[in-house]
């Protein structure tokens, strides 16, 4: 029913999914769940959030903390088991032009105010009332989405890390880049979901360029032979790979020339894998390496909420259905025991 709240006390797990409109991955888990388990799955769009009539937060318990769900409903934030930080942006890539407001609202600081007082309730209500496991932490999610971060906590968990240099001085860029014969690439540090950017690889008419080479930070990184690329899957303990072979540097805009297979991941590297994700406080984690051409593994970065369908699509590795069972037990451990 439209405006039902879902309110403390349930005996079946619950489930917050945070993301925007439309997700597919958001979508395909919860009809797992709903299919398979028995599971409360409550999905929370986060471009979505204005004119929802449903926040509701107060420093006494005069009255219950809500967020407003798929659906026209809300849901009690305290009866959530288990929250996967999924996407929680207040702007969706579809409406970086126009985001979800009224439409009768057109006043560009109005709009502003009205995202930012809305994404600044939702996660300060999720902050301050859930006490479930997070899939994950947002602290922890913003922590290791730096690349800078995760280089180090790479090379300290144990794998071999390219050699590195983030700058916006050109002479240092040049310097790195001669070192390496060139064989180096360039990658943004950020980026923007406004225009995605591929890796590259650099050359002269780059590295002659002062004003581009001084615009901004960027990654500049020892190129890493061969063709075999490693997606690994991290859902708690367990990991899932996939080998990707791909002769271009950016597989993830040649994805009709990929060719995708499980592999075996070797517990030495899902030892390490383990370590990185305790540095950085990961519950889940979406990881790329890369196979050199002795057989290698090369570390290139971990996306904490990482796009994993494509892979089942695309071979026998079957993700979705391991992850919606993690994702019910992580939910199922943090149920009070009584009603376990």
């Amino acid at each position: 029913m439209a405006g039902m709240t879902v309110t403390a006390g349930s005996t079946r797990p619950h489930i917050g999914i945070v993301t925007v409109e439309d997700d597919f991955h958001a979508y395909t888990v919860r009809k797992i769940l709903q299919d398979h388990y028995e599971v409360e799955c409550h999905i929370l769009e986060t471009d979505r959030l204005a004119d929802s009539g449903t926040f509701t937060w107060s420093s006494s318990e005069a009255v219950a903390p809500t967020l407003p769900t798929l659906g026209g409903q809300a849901v009690d934030v305290r009866q959530l088991n288990a929250v996967w930080w999924r996407r929680p942006s207040g702007v969706s890539w579809k409406k970086l032009l126009r985001p979800q407001v009224p439409t009768d609202v057109v006043d560009e600081a109005a709009i502003d105010i009205i995202l930012n007082d809305c994404m600044a309730s939702f996660s300060g209500i999720l902050l301050n009332e859930f006490q479930g496991v997070w899939i994950n932490h947002p602290d922890a999610s913003r922590k290791a989405e730096n690349k800078l971060v995760q280089l180090r906590a790479a090379h300290e968990a144990g794998f071999r890390v390219p050699r590195t240099l983030v700058s916006q001085n050109p002479d240092i860029i040049r310097q790195f880049c001669a070192a390496l014969n060139n064989q180096a690439i360039i990658k943004t540090v950020a980026g923007t979901p406004k225009t995605p950017l591929t890796t590259t690889q650099v050359n002269d008419d780059l590295l002659s360029c002062d004003r581009a080479l001084r615009l901004s930070p960027a990654i500049y990184q020892e190129l890493v032979s061969g063709d075999r690329h490693l997606r690994i899957n991290a859902f708690g303990n367990d990991f899932h790979a996939a080998l990707m072979t791909c002769e271009h540097l950016d597989w993830r805009v040649h994805l009709d020339e990929v060719k995708v297979e499980s592999y075996e991941l070797p517990e030495q590297i899902q030892d390490c894998l383990r370590r990185v994700m305790q540095t950085l406080g990961l519950r889940m984690g979406i990881f790329d390496m890369k196979l050199d051409d002795n057989g290698e593994p090369v570390w290139l970065e971990v996306n904490p909420q990482g796009q994993f369908l494509f892979i089942e699509g695309m071979s026998d590795v079957k993700l979705a259905d391991k992850f919606a069972s993690f994702l019910y037990q992580q939910a199922l451990s943090h149920m009070p025991s009584s009603v376990r």
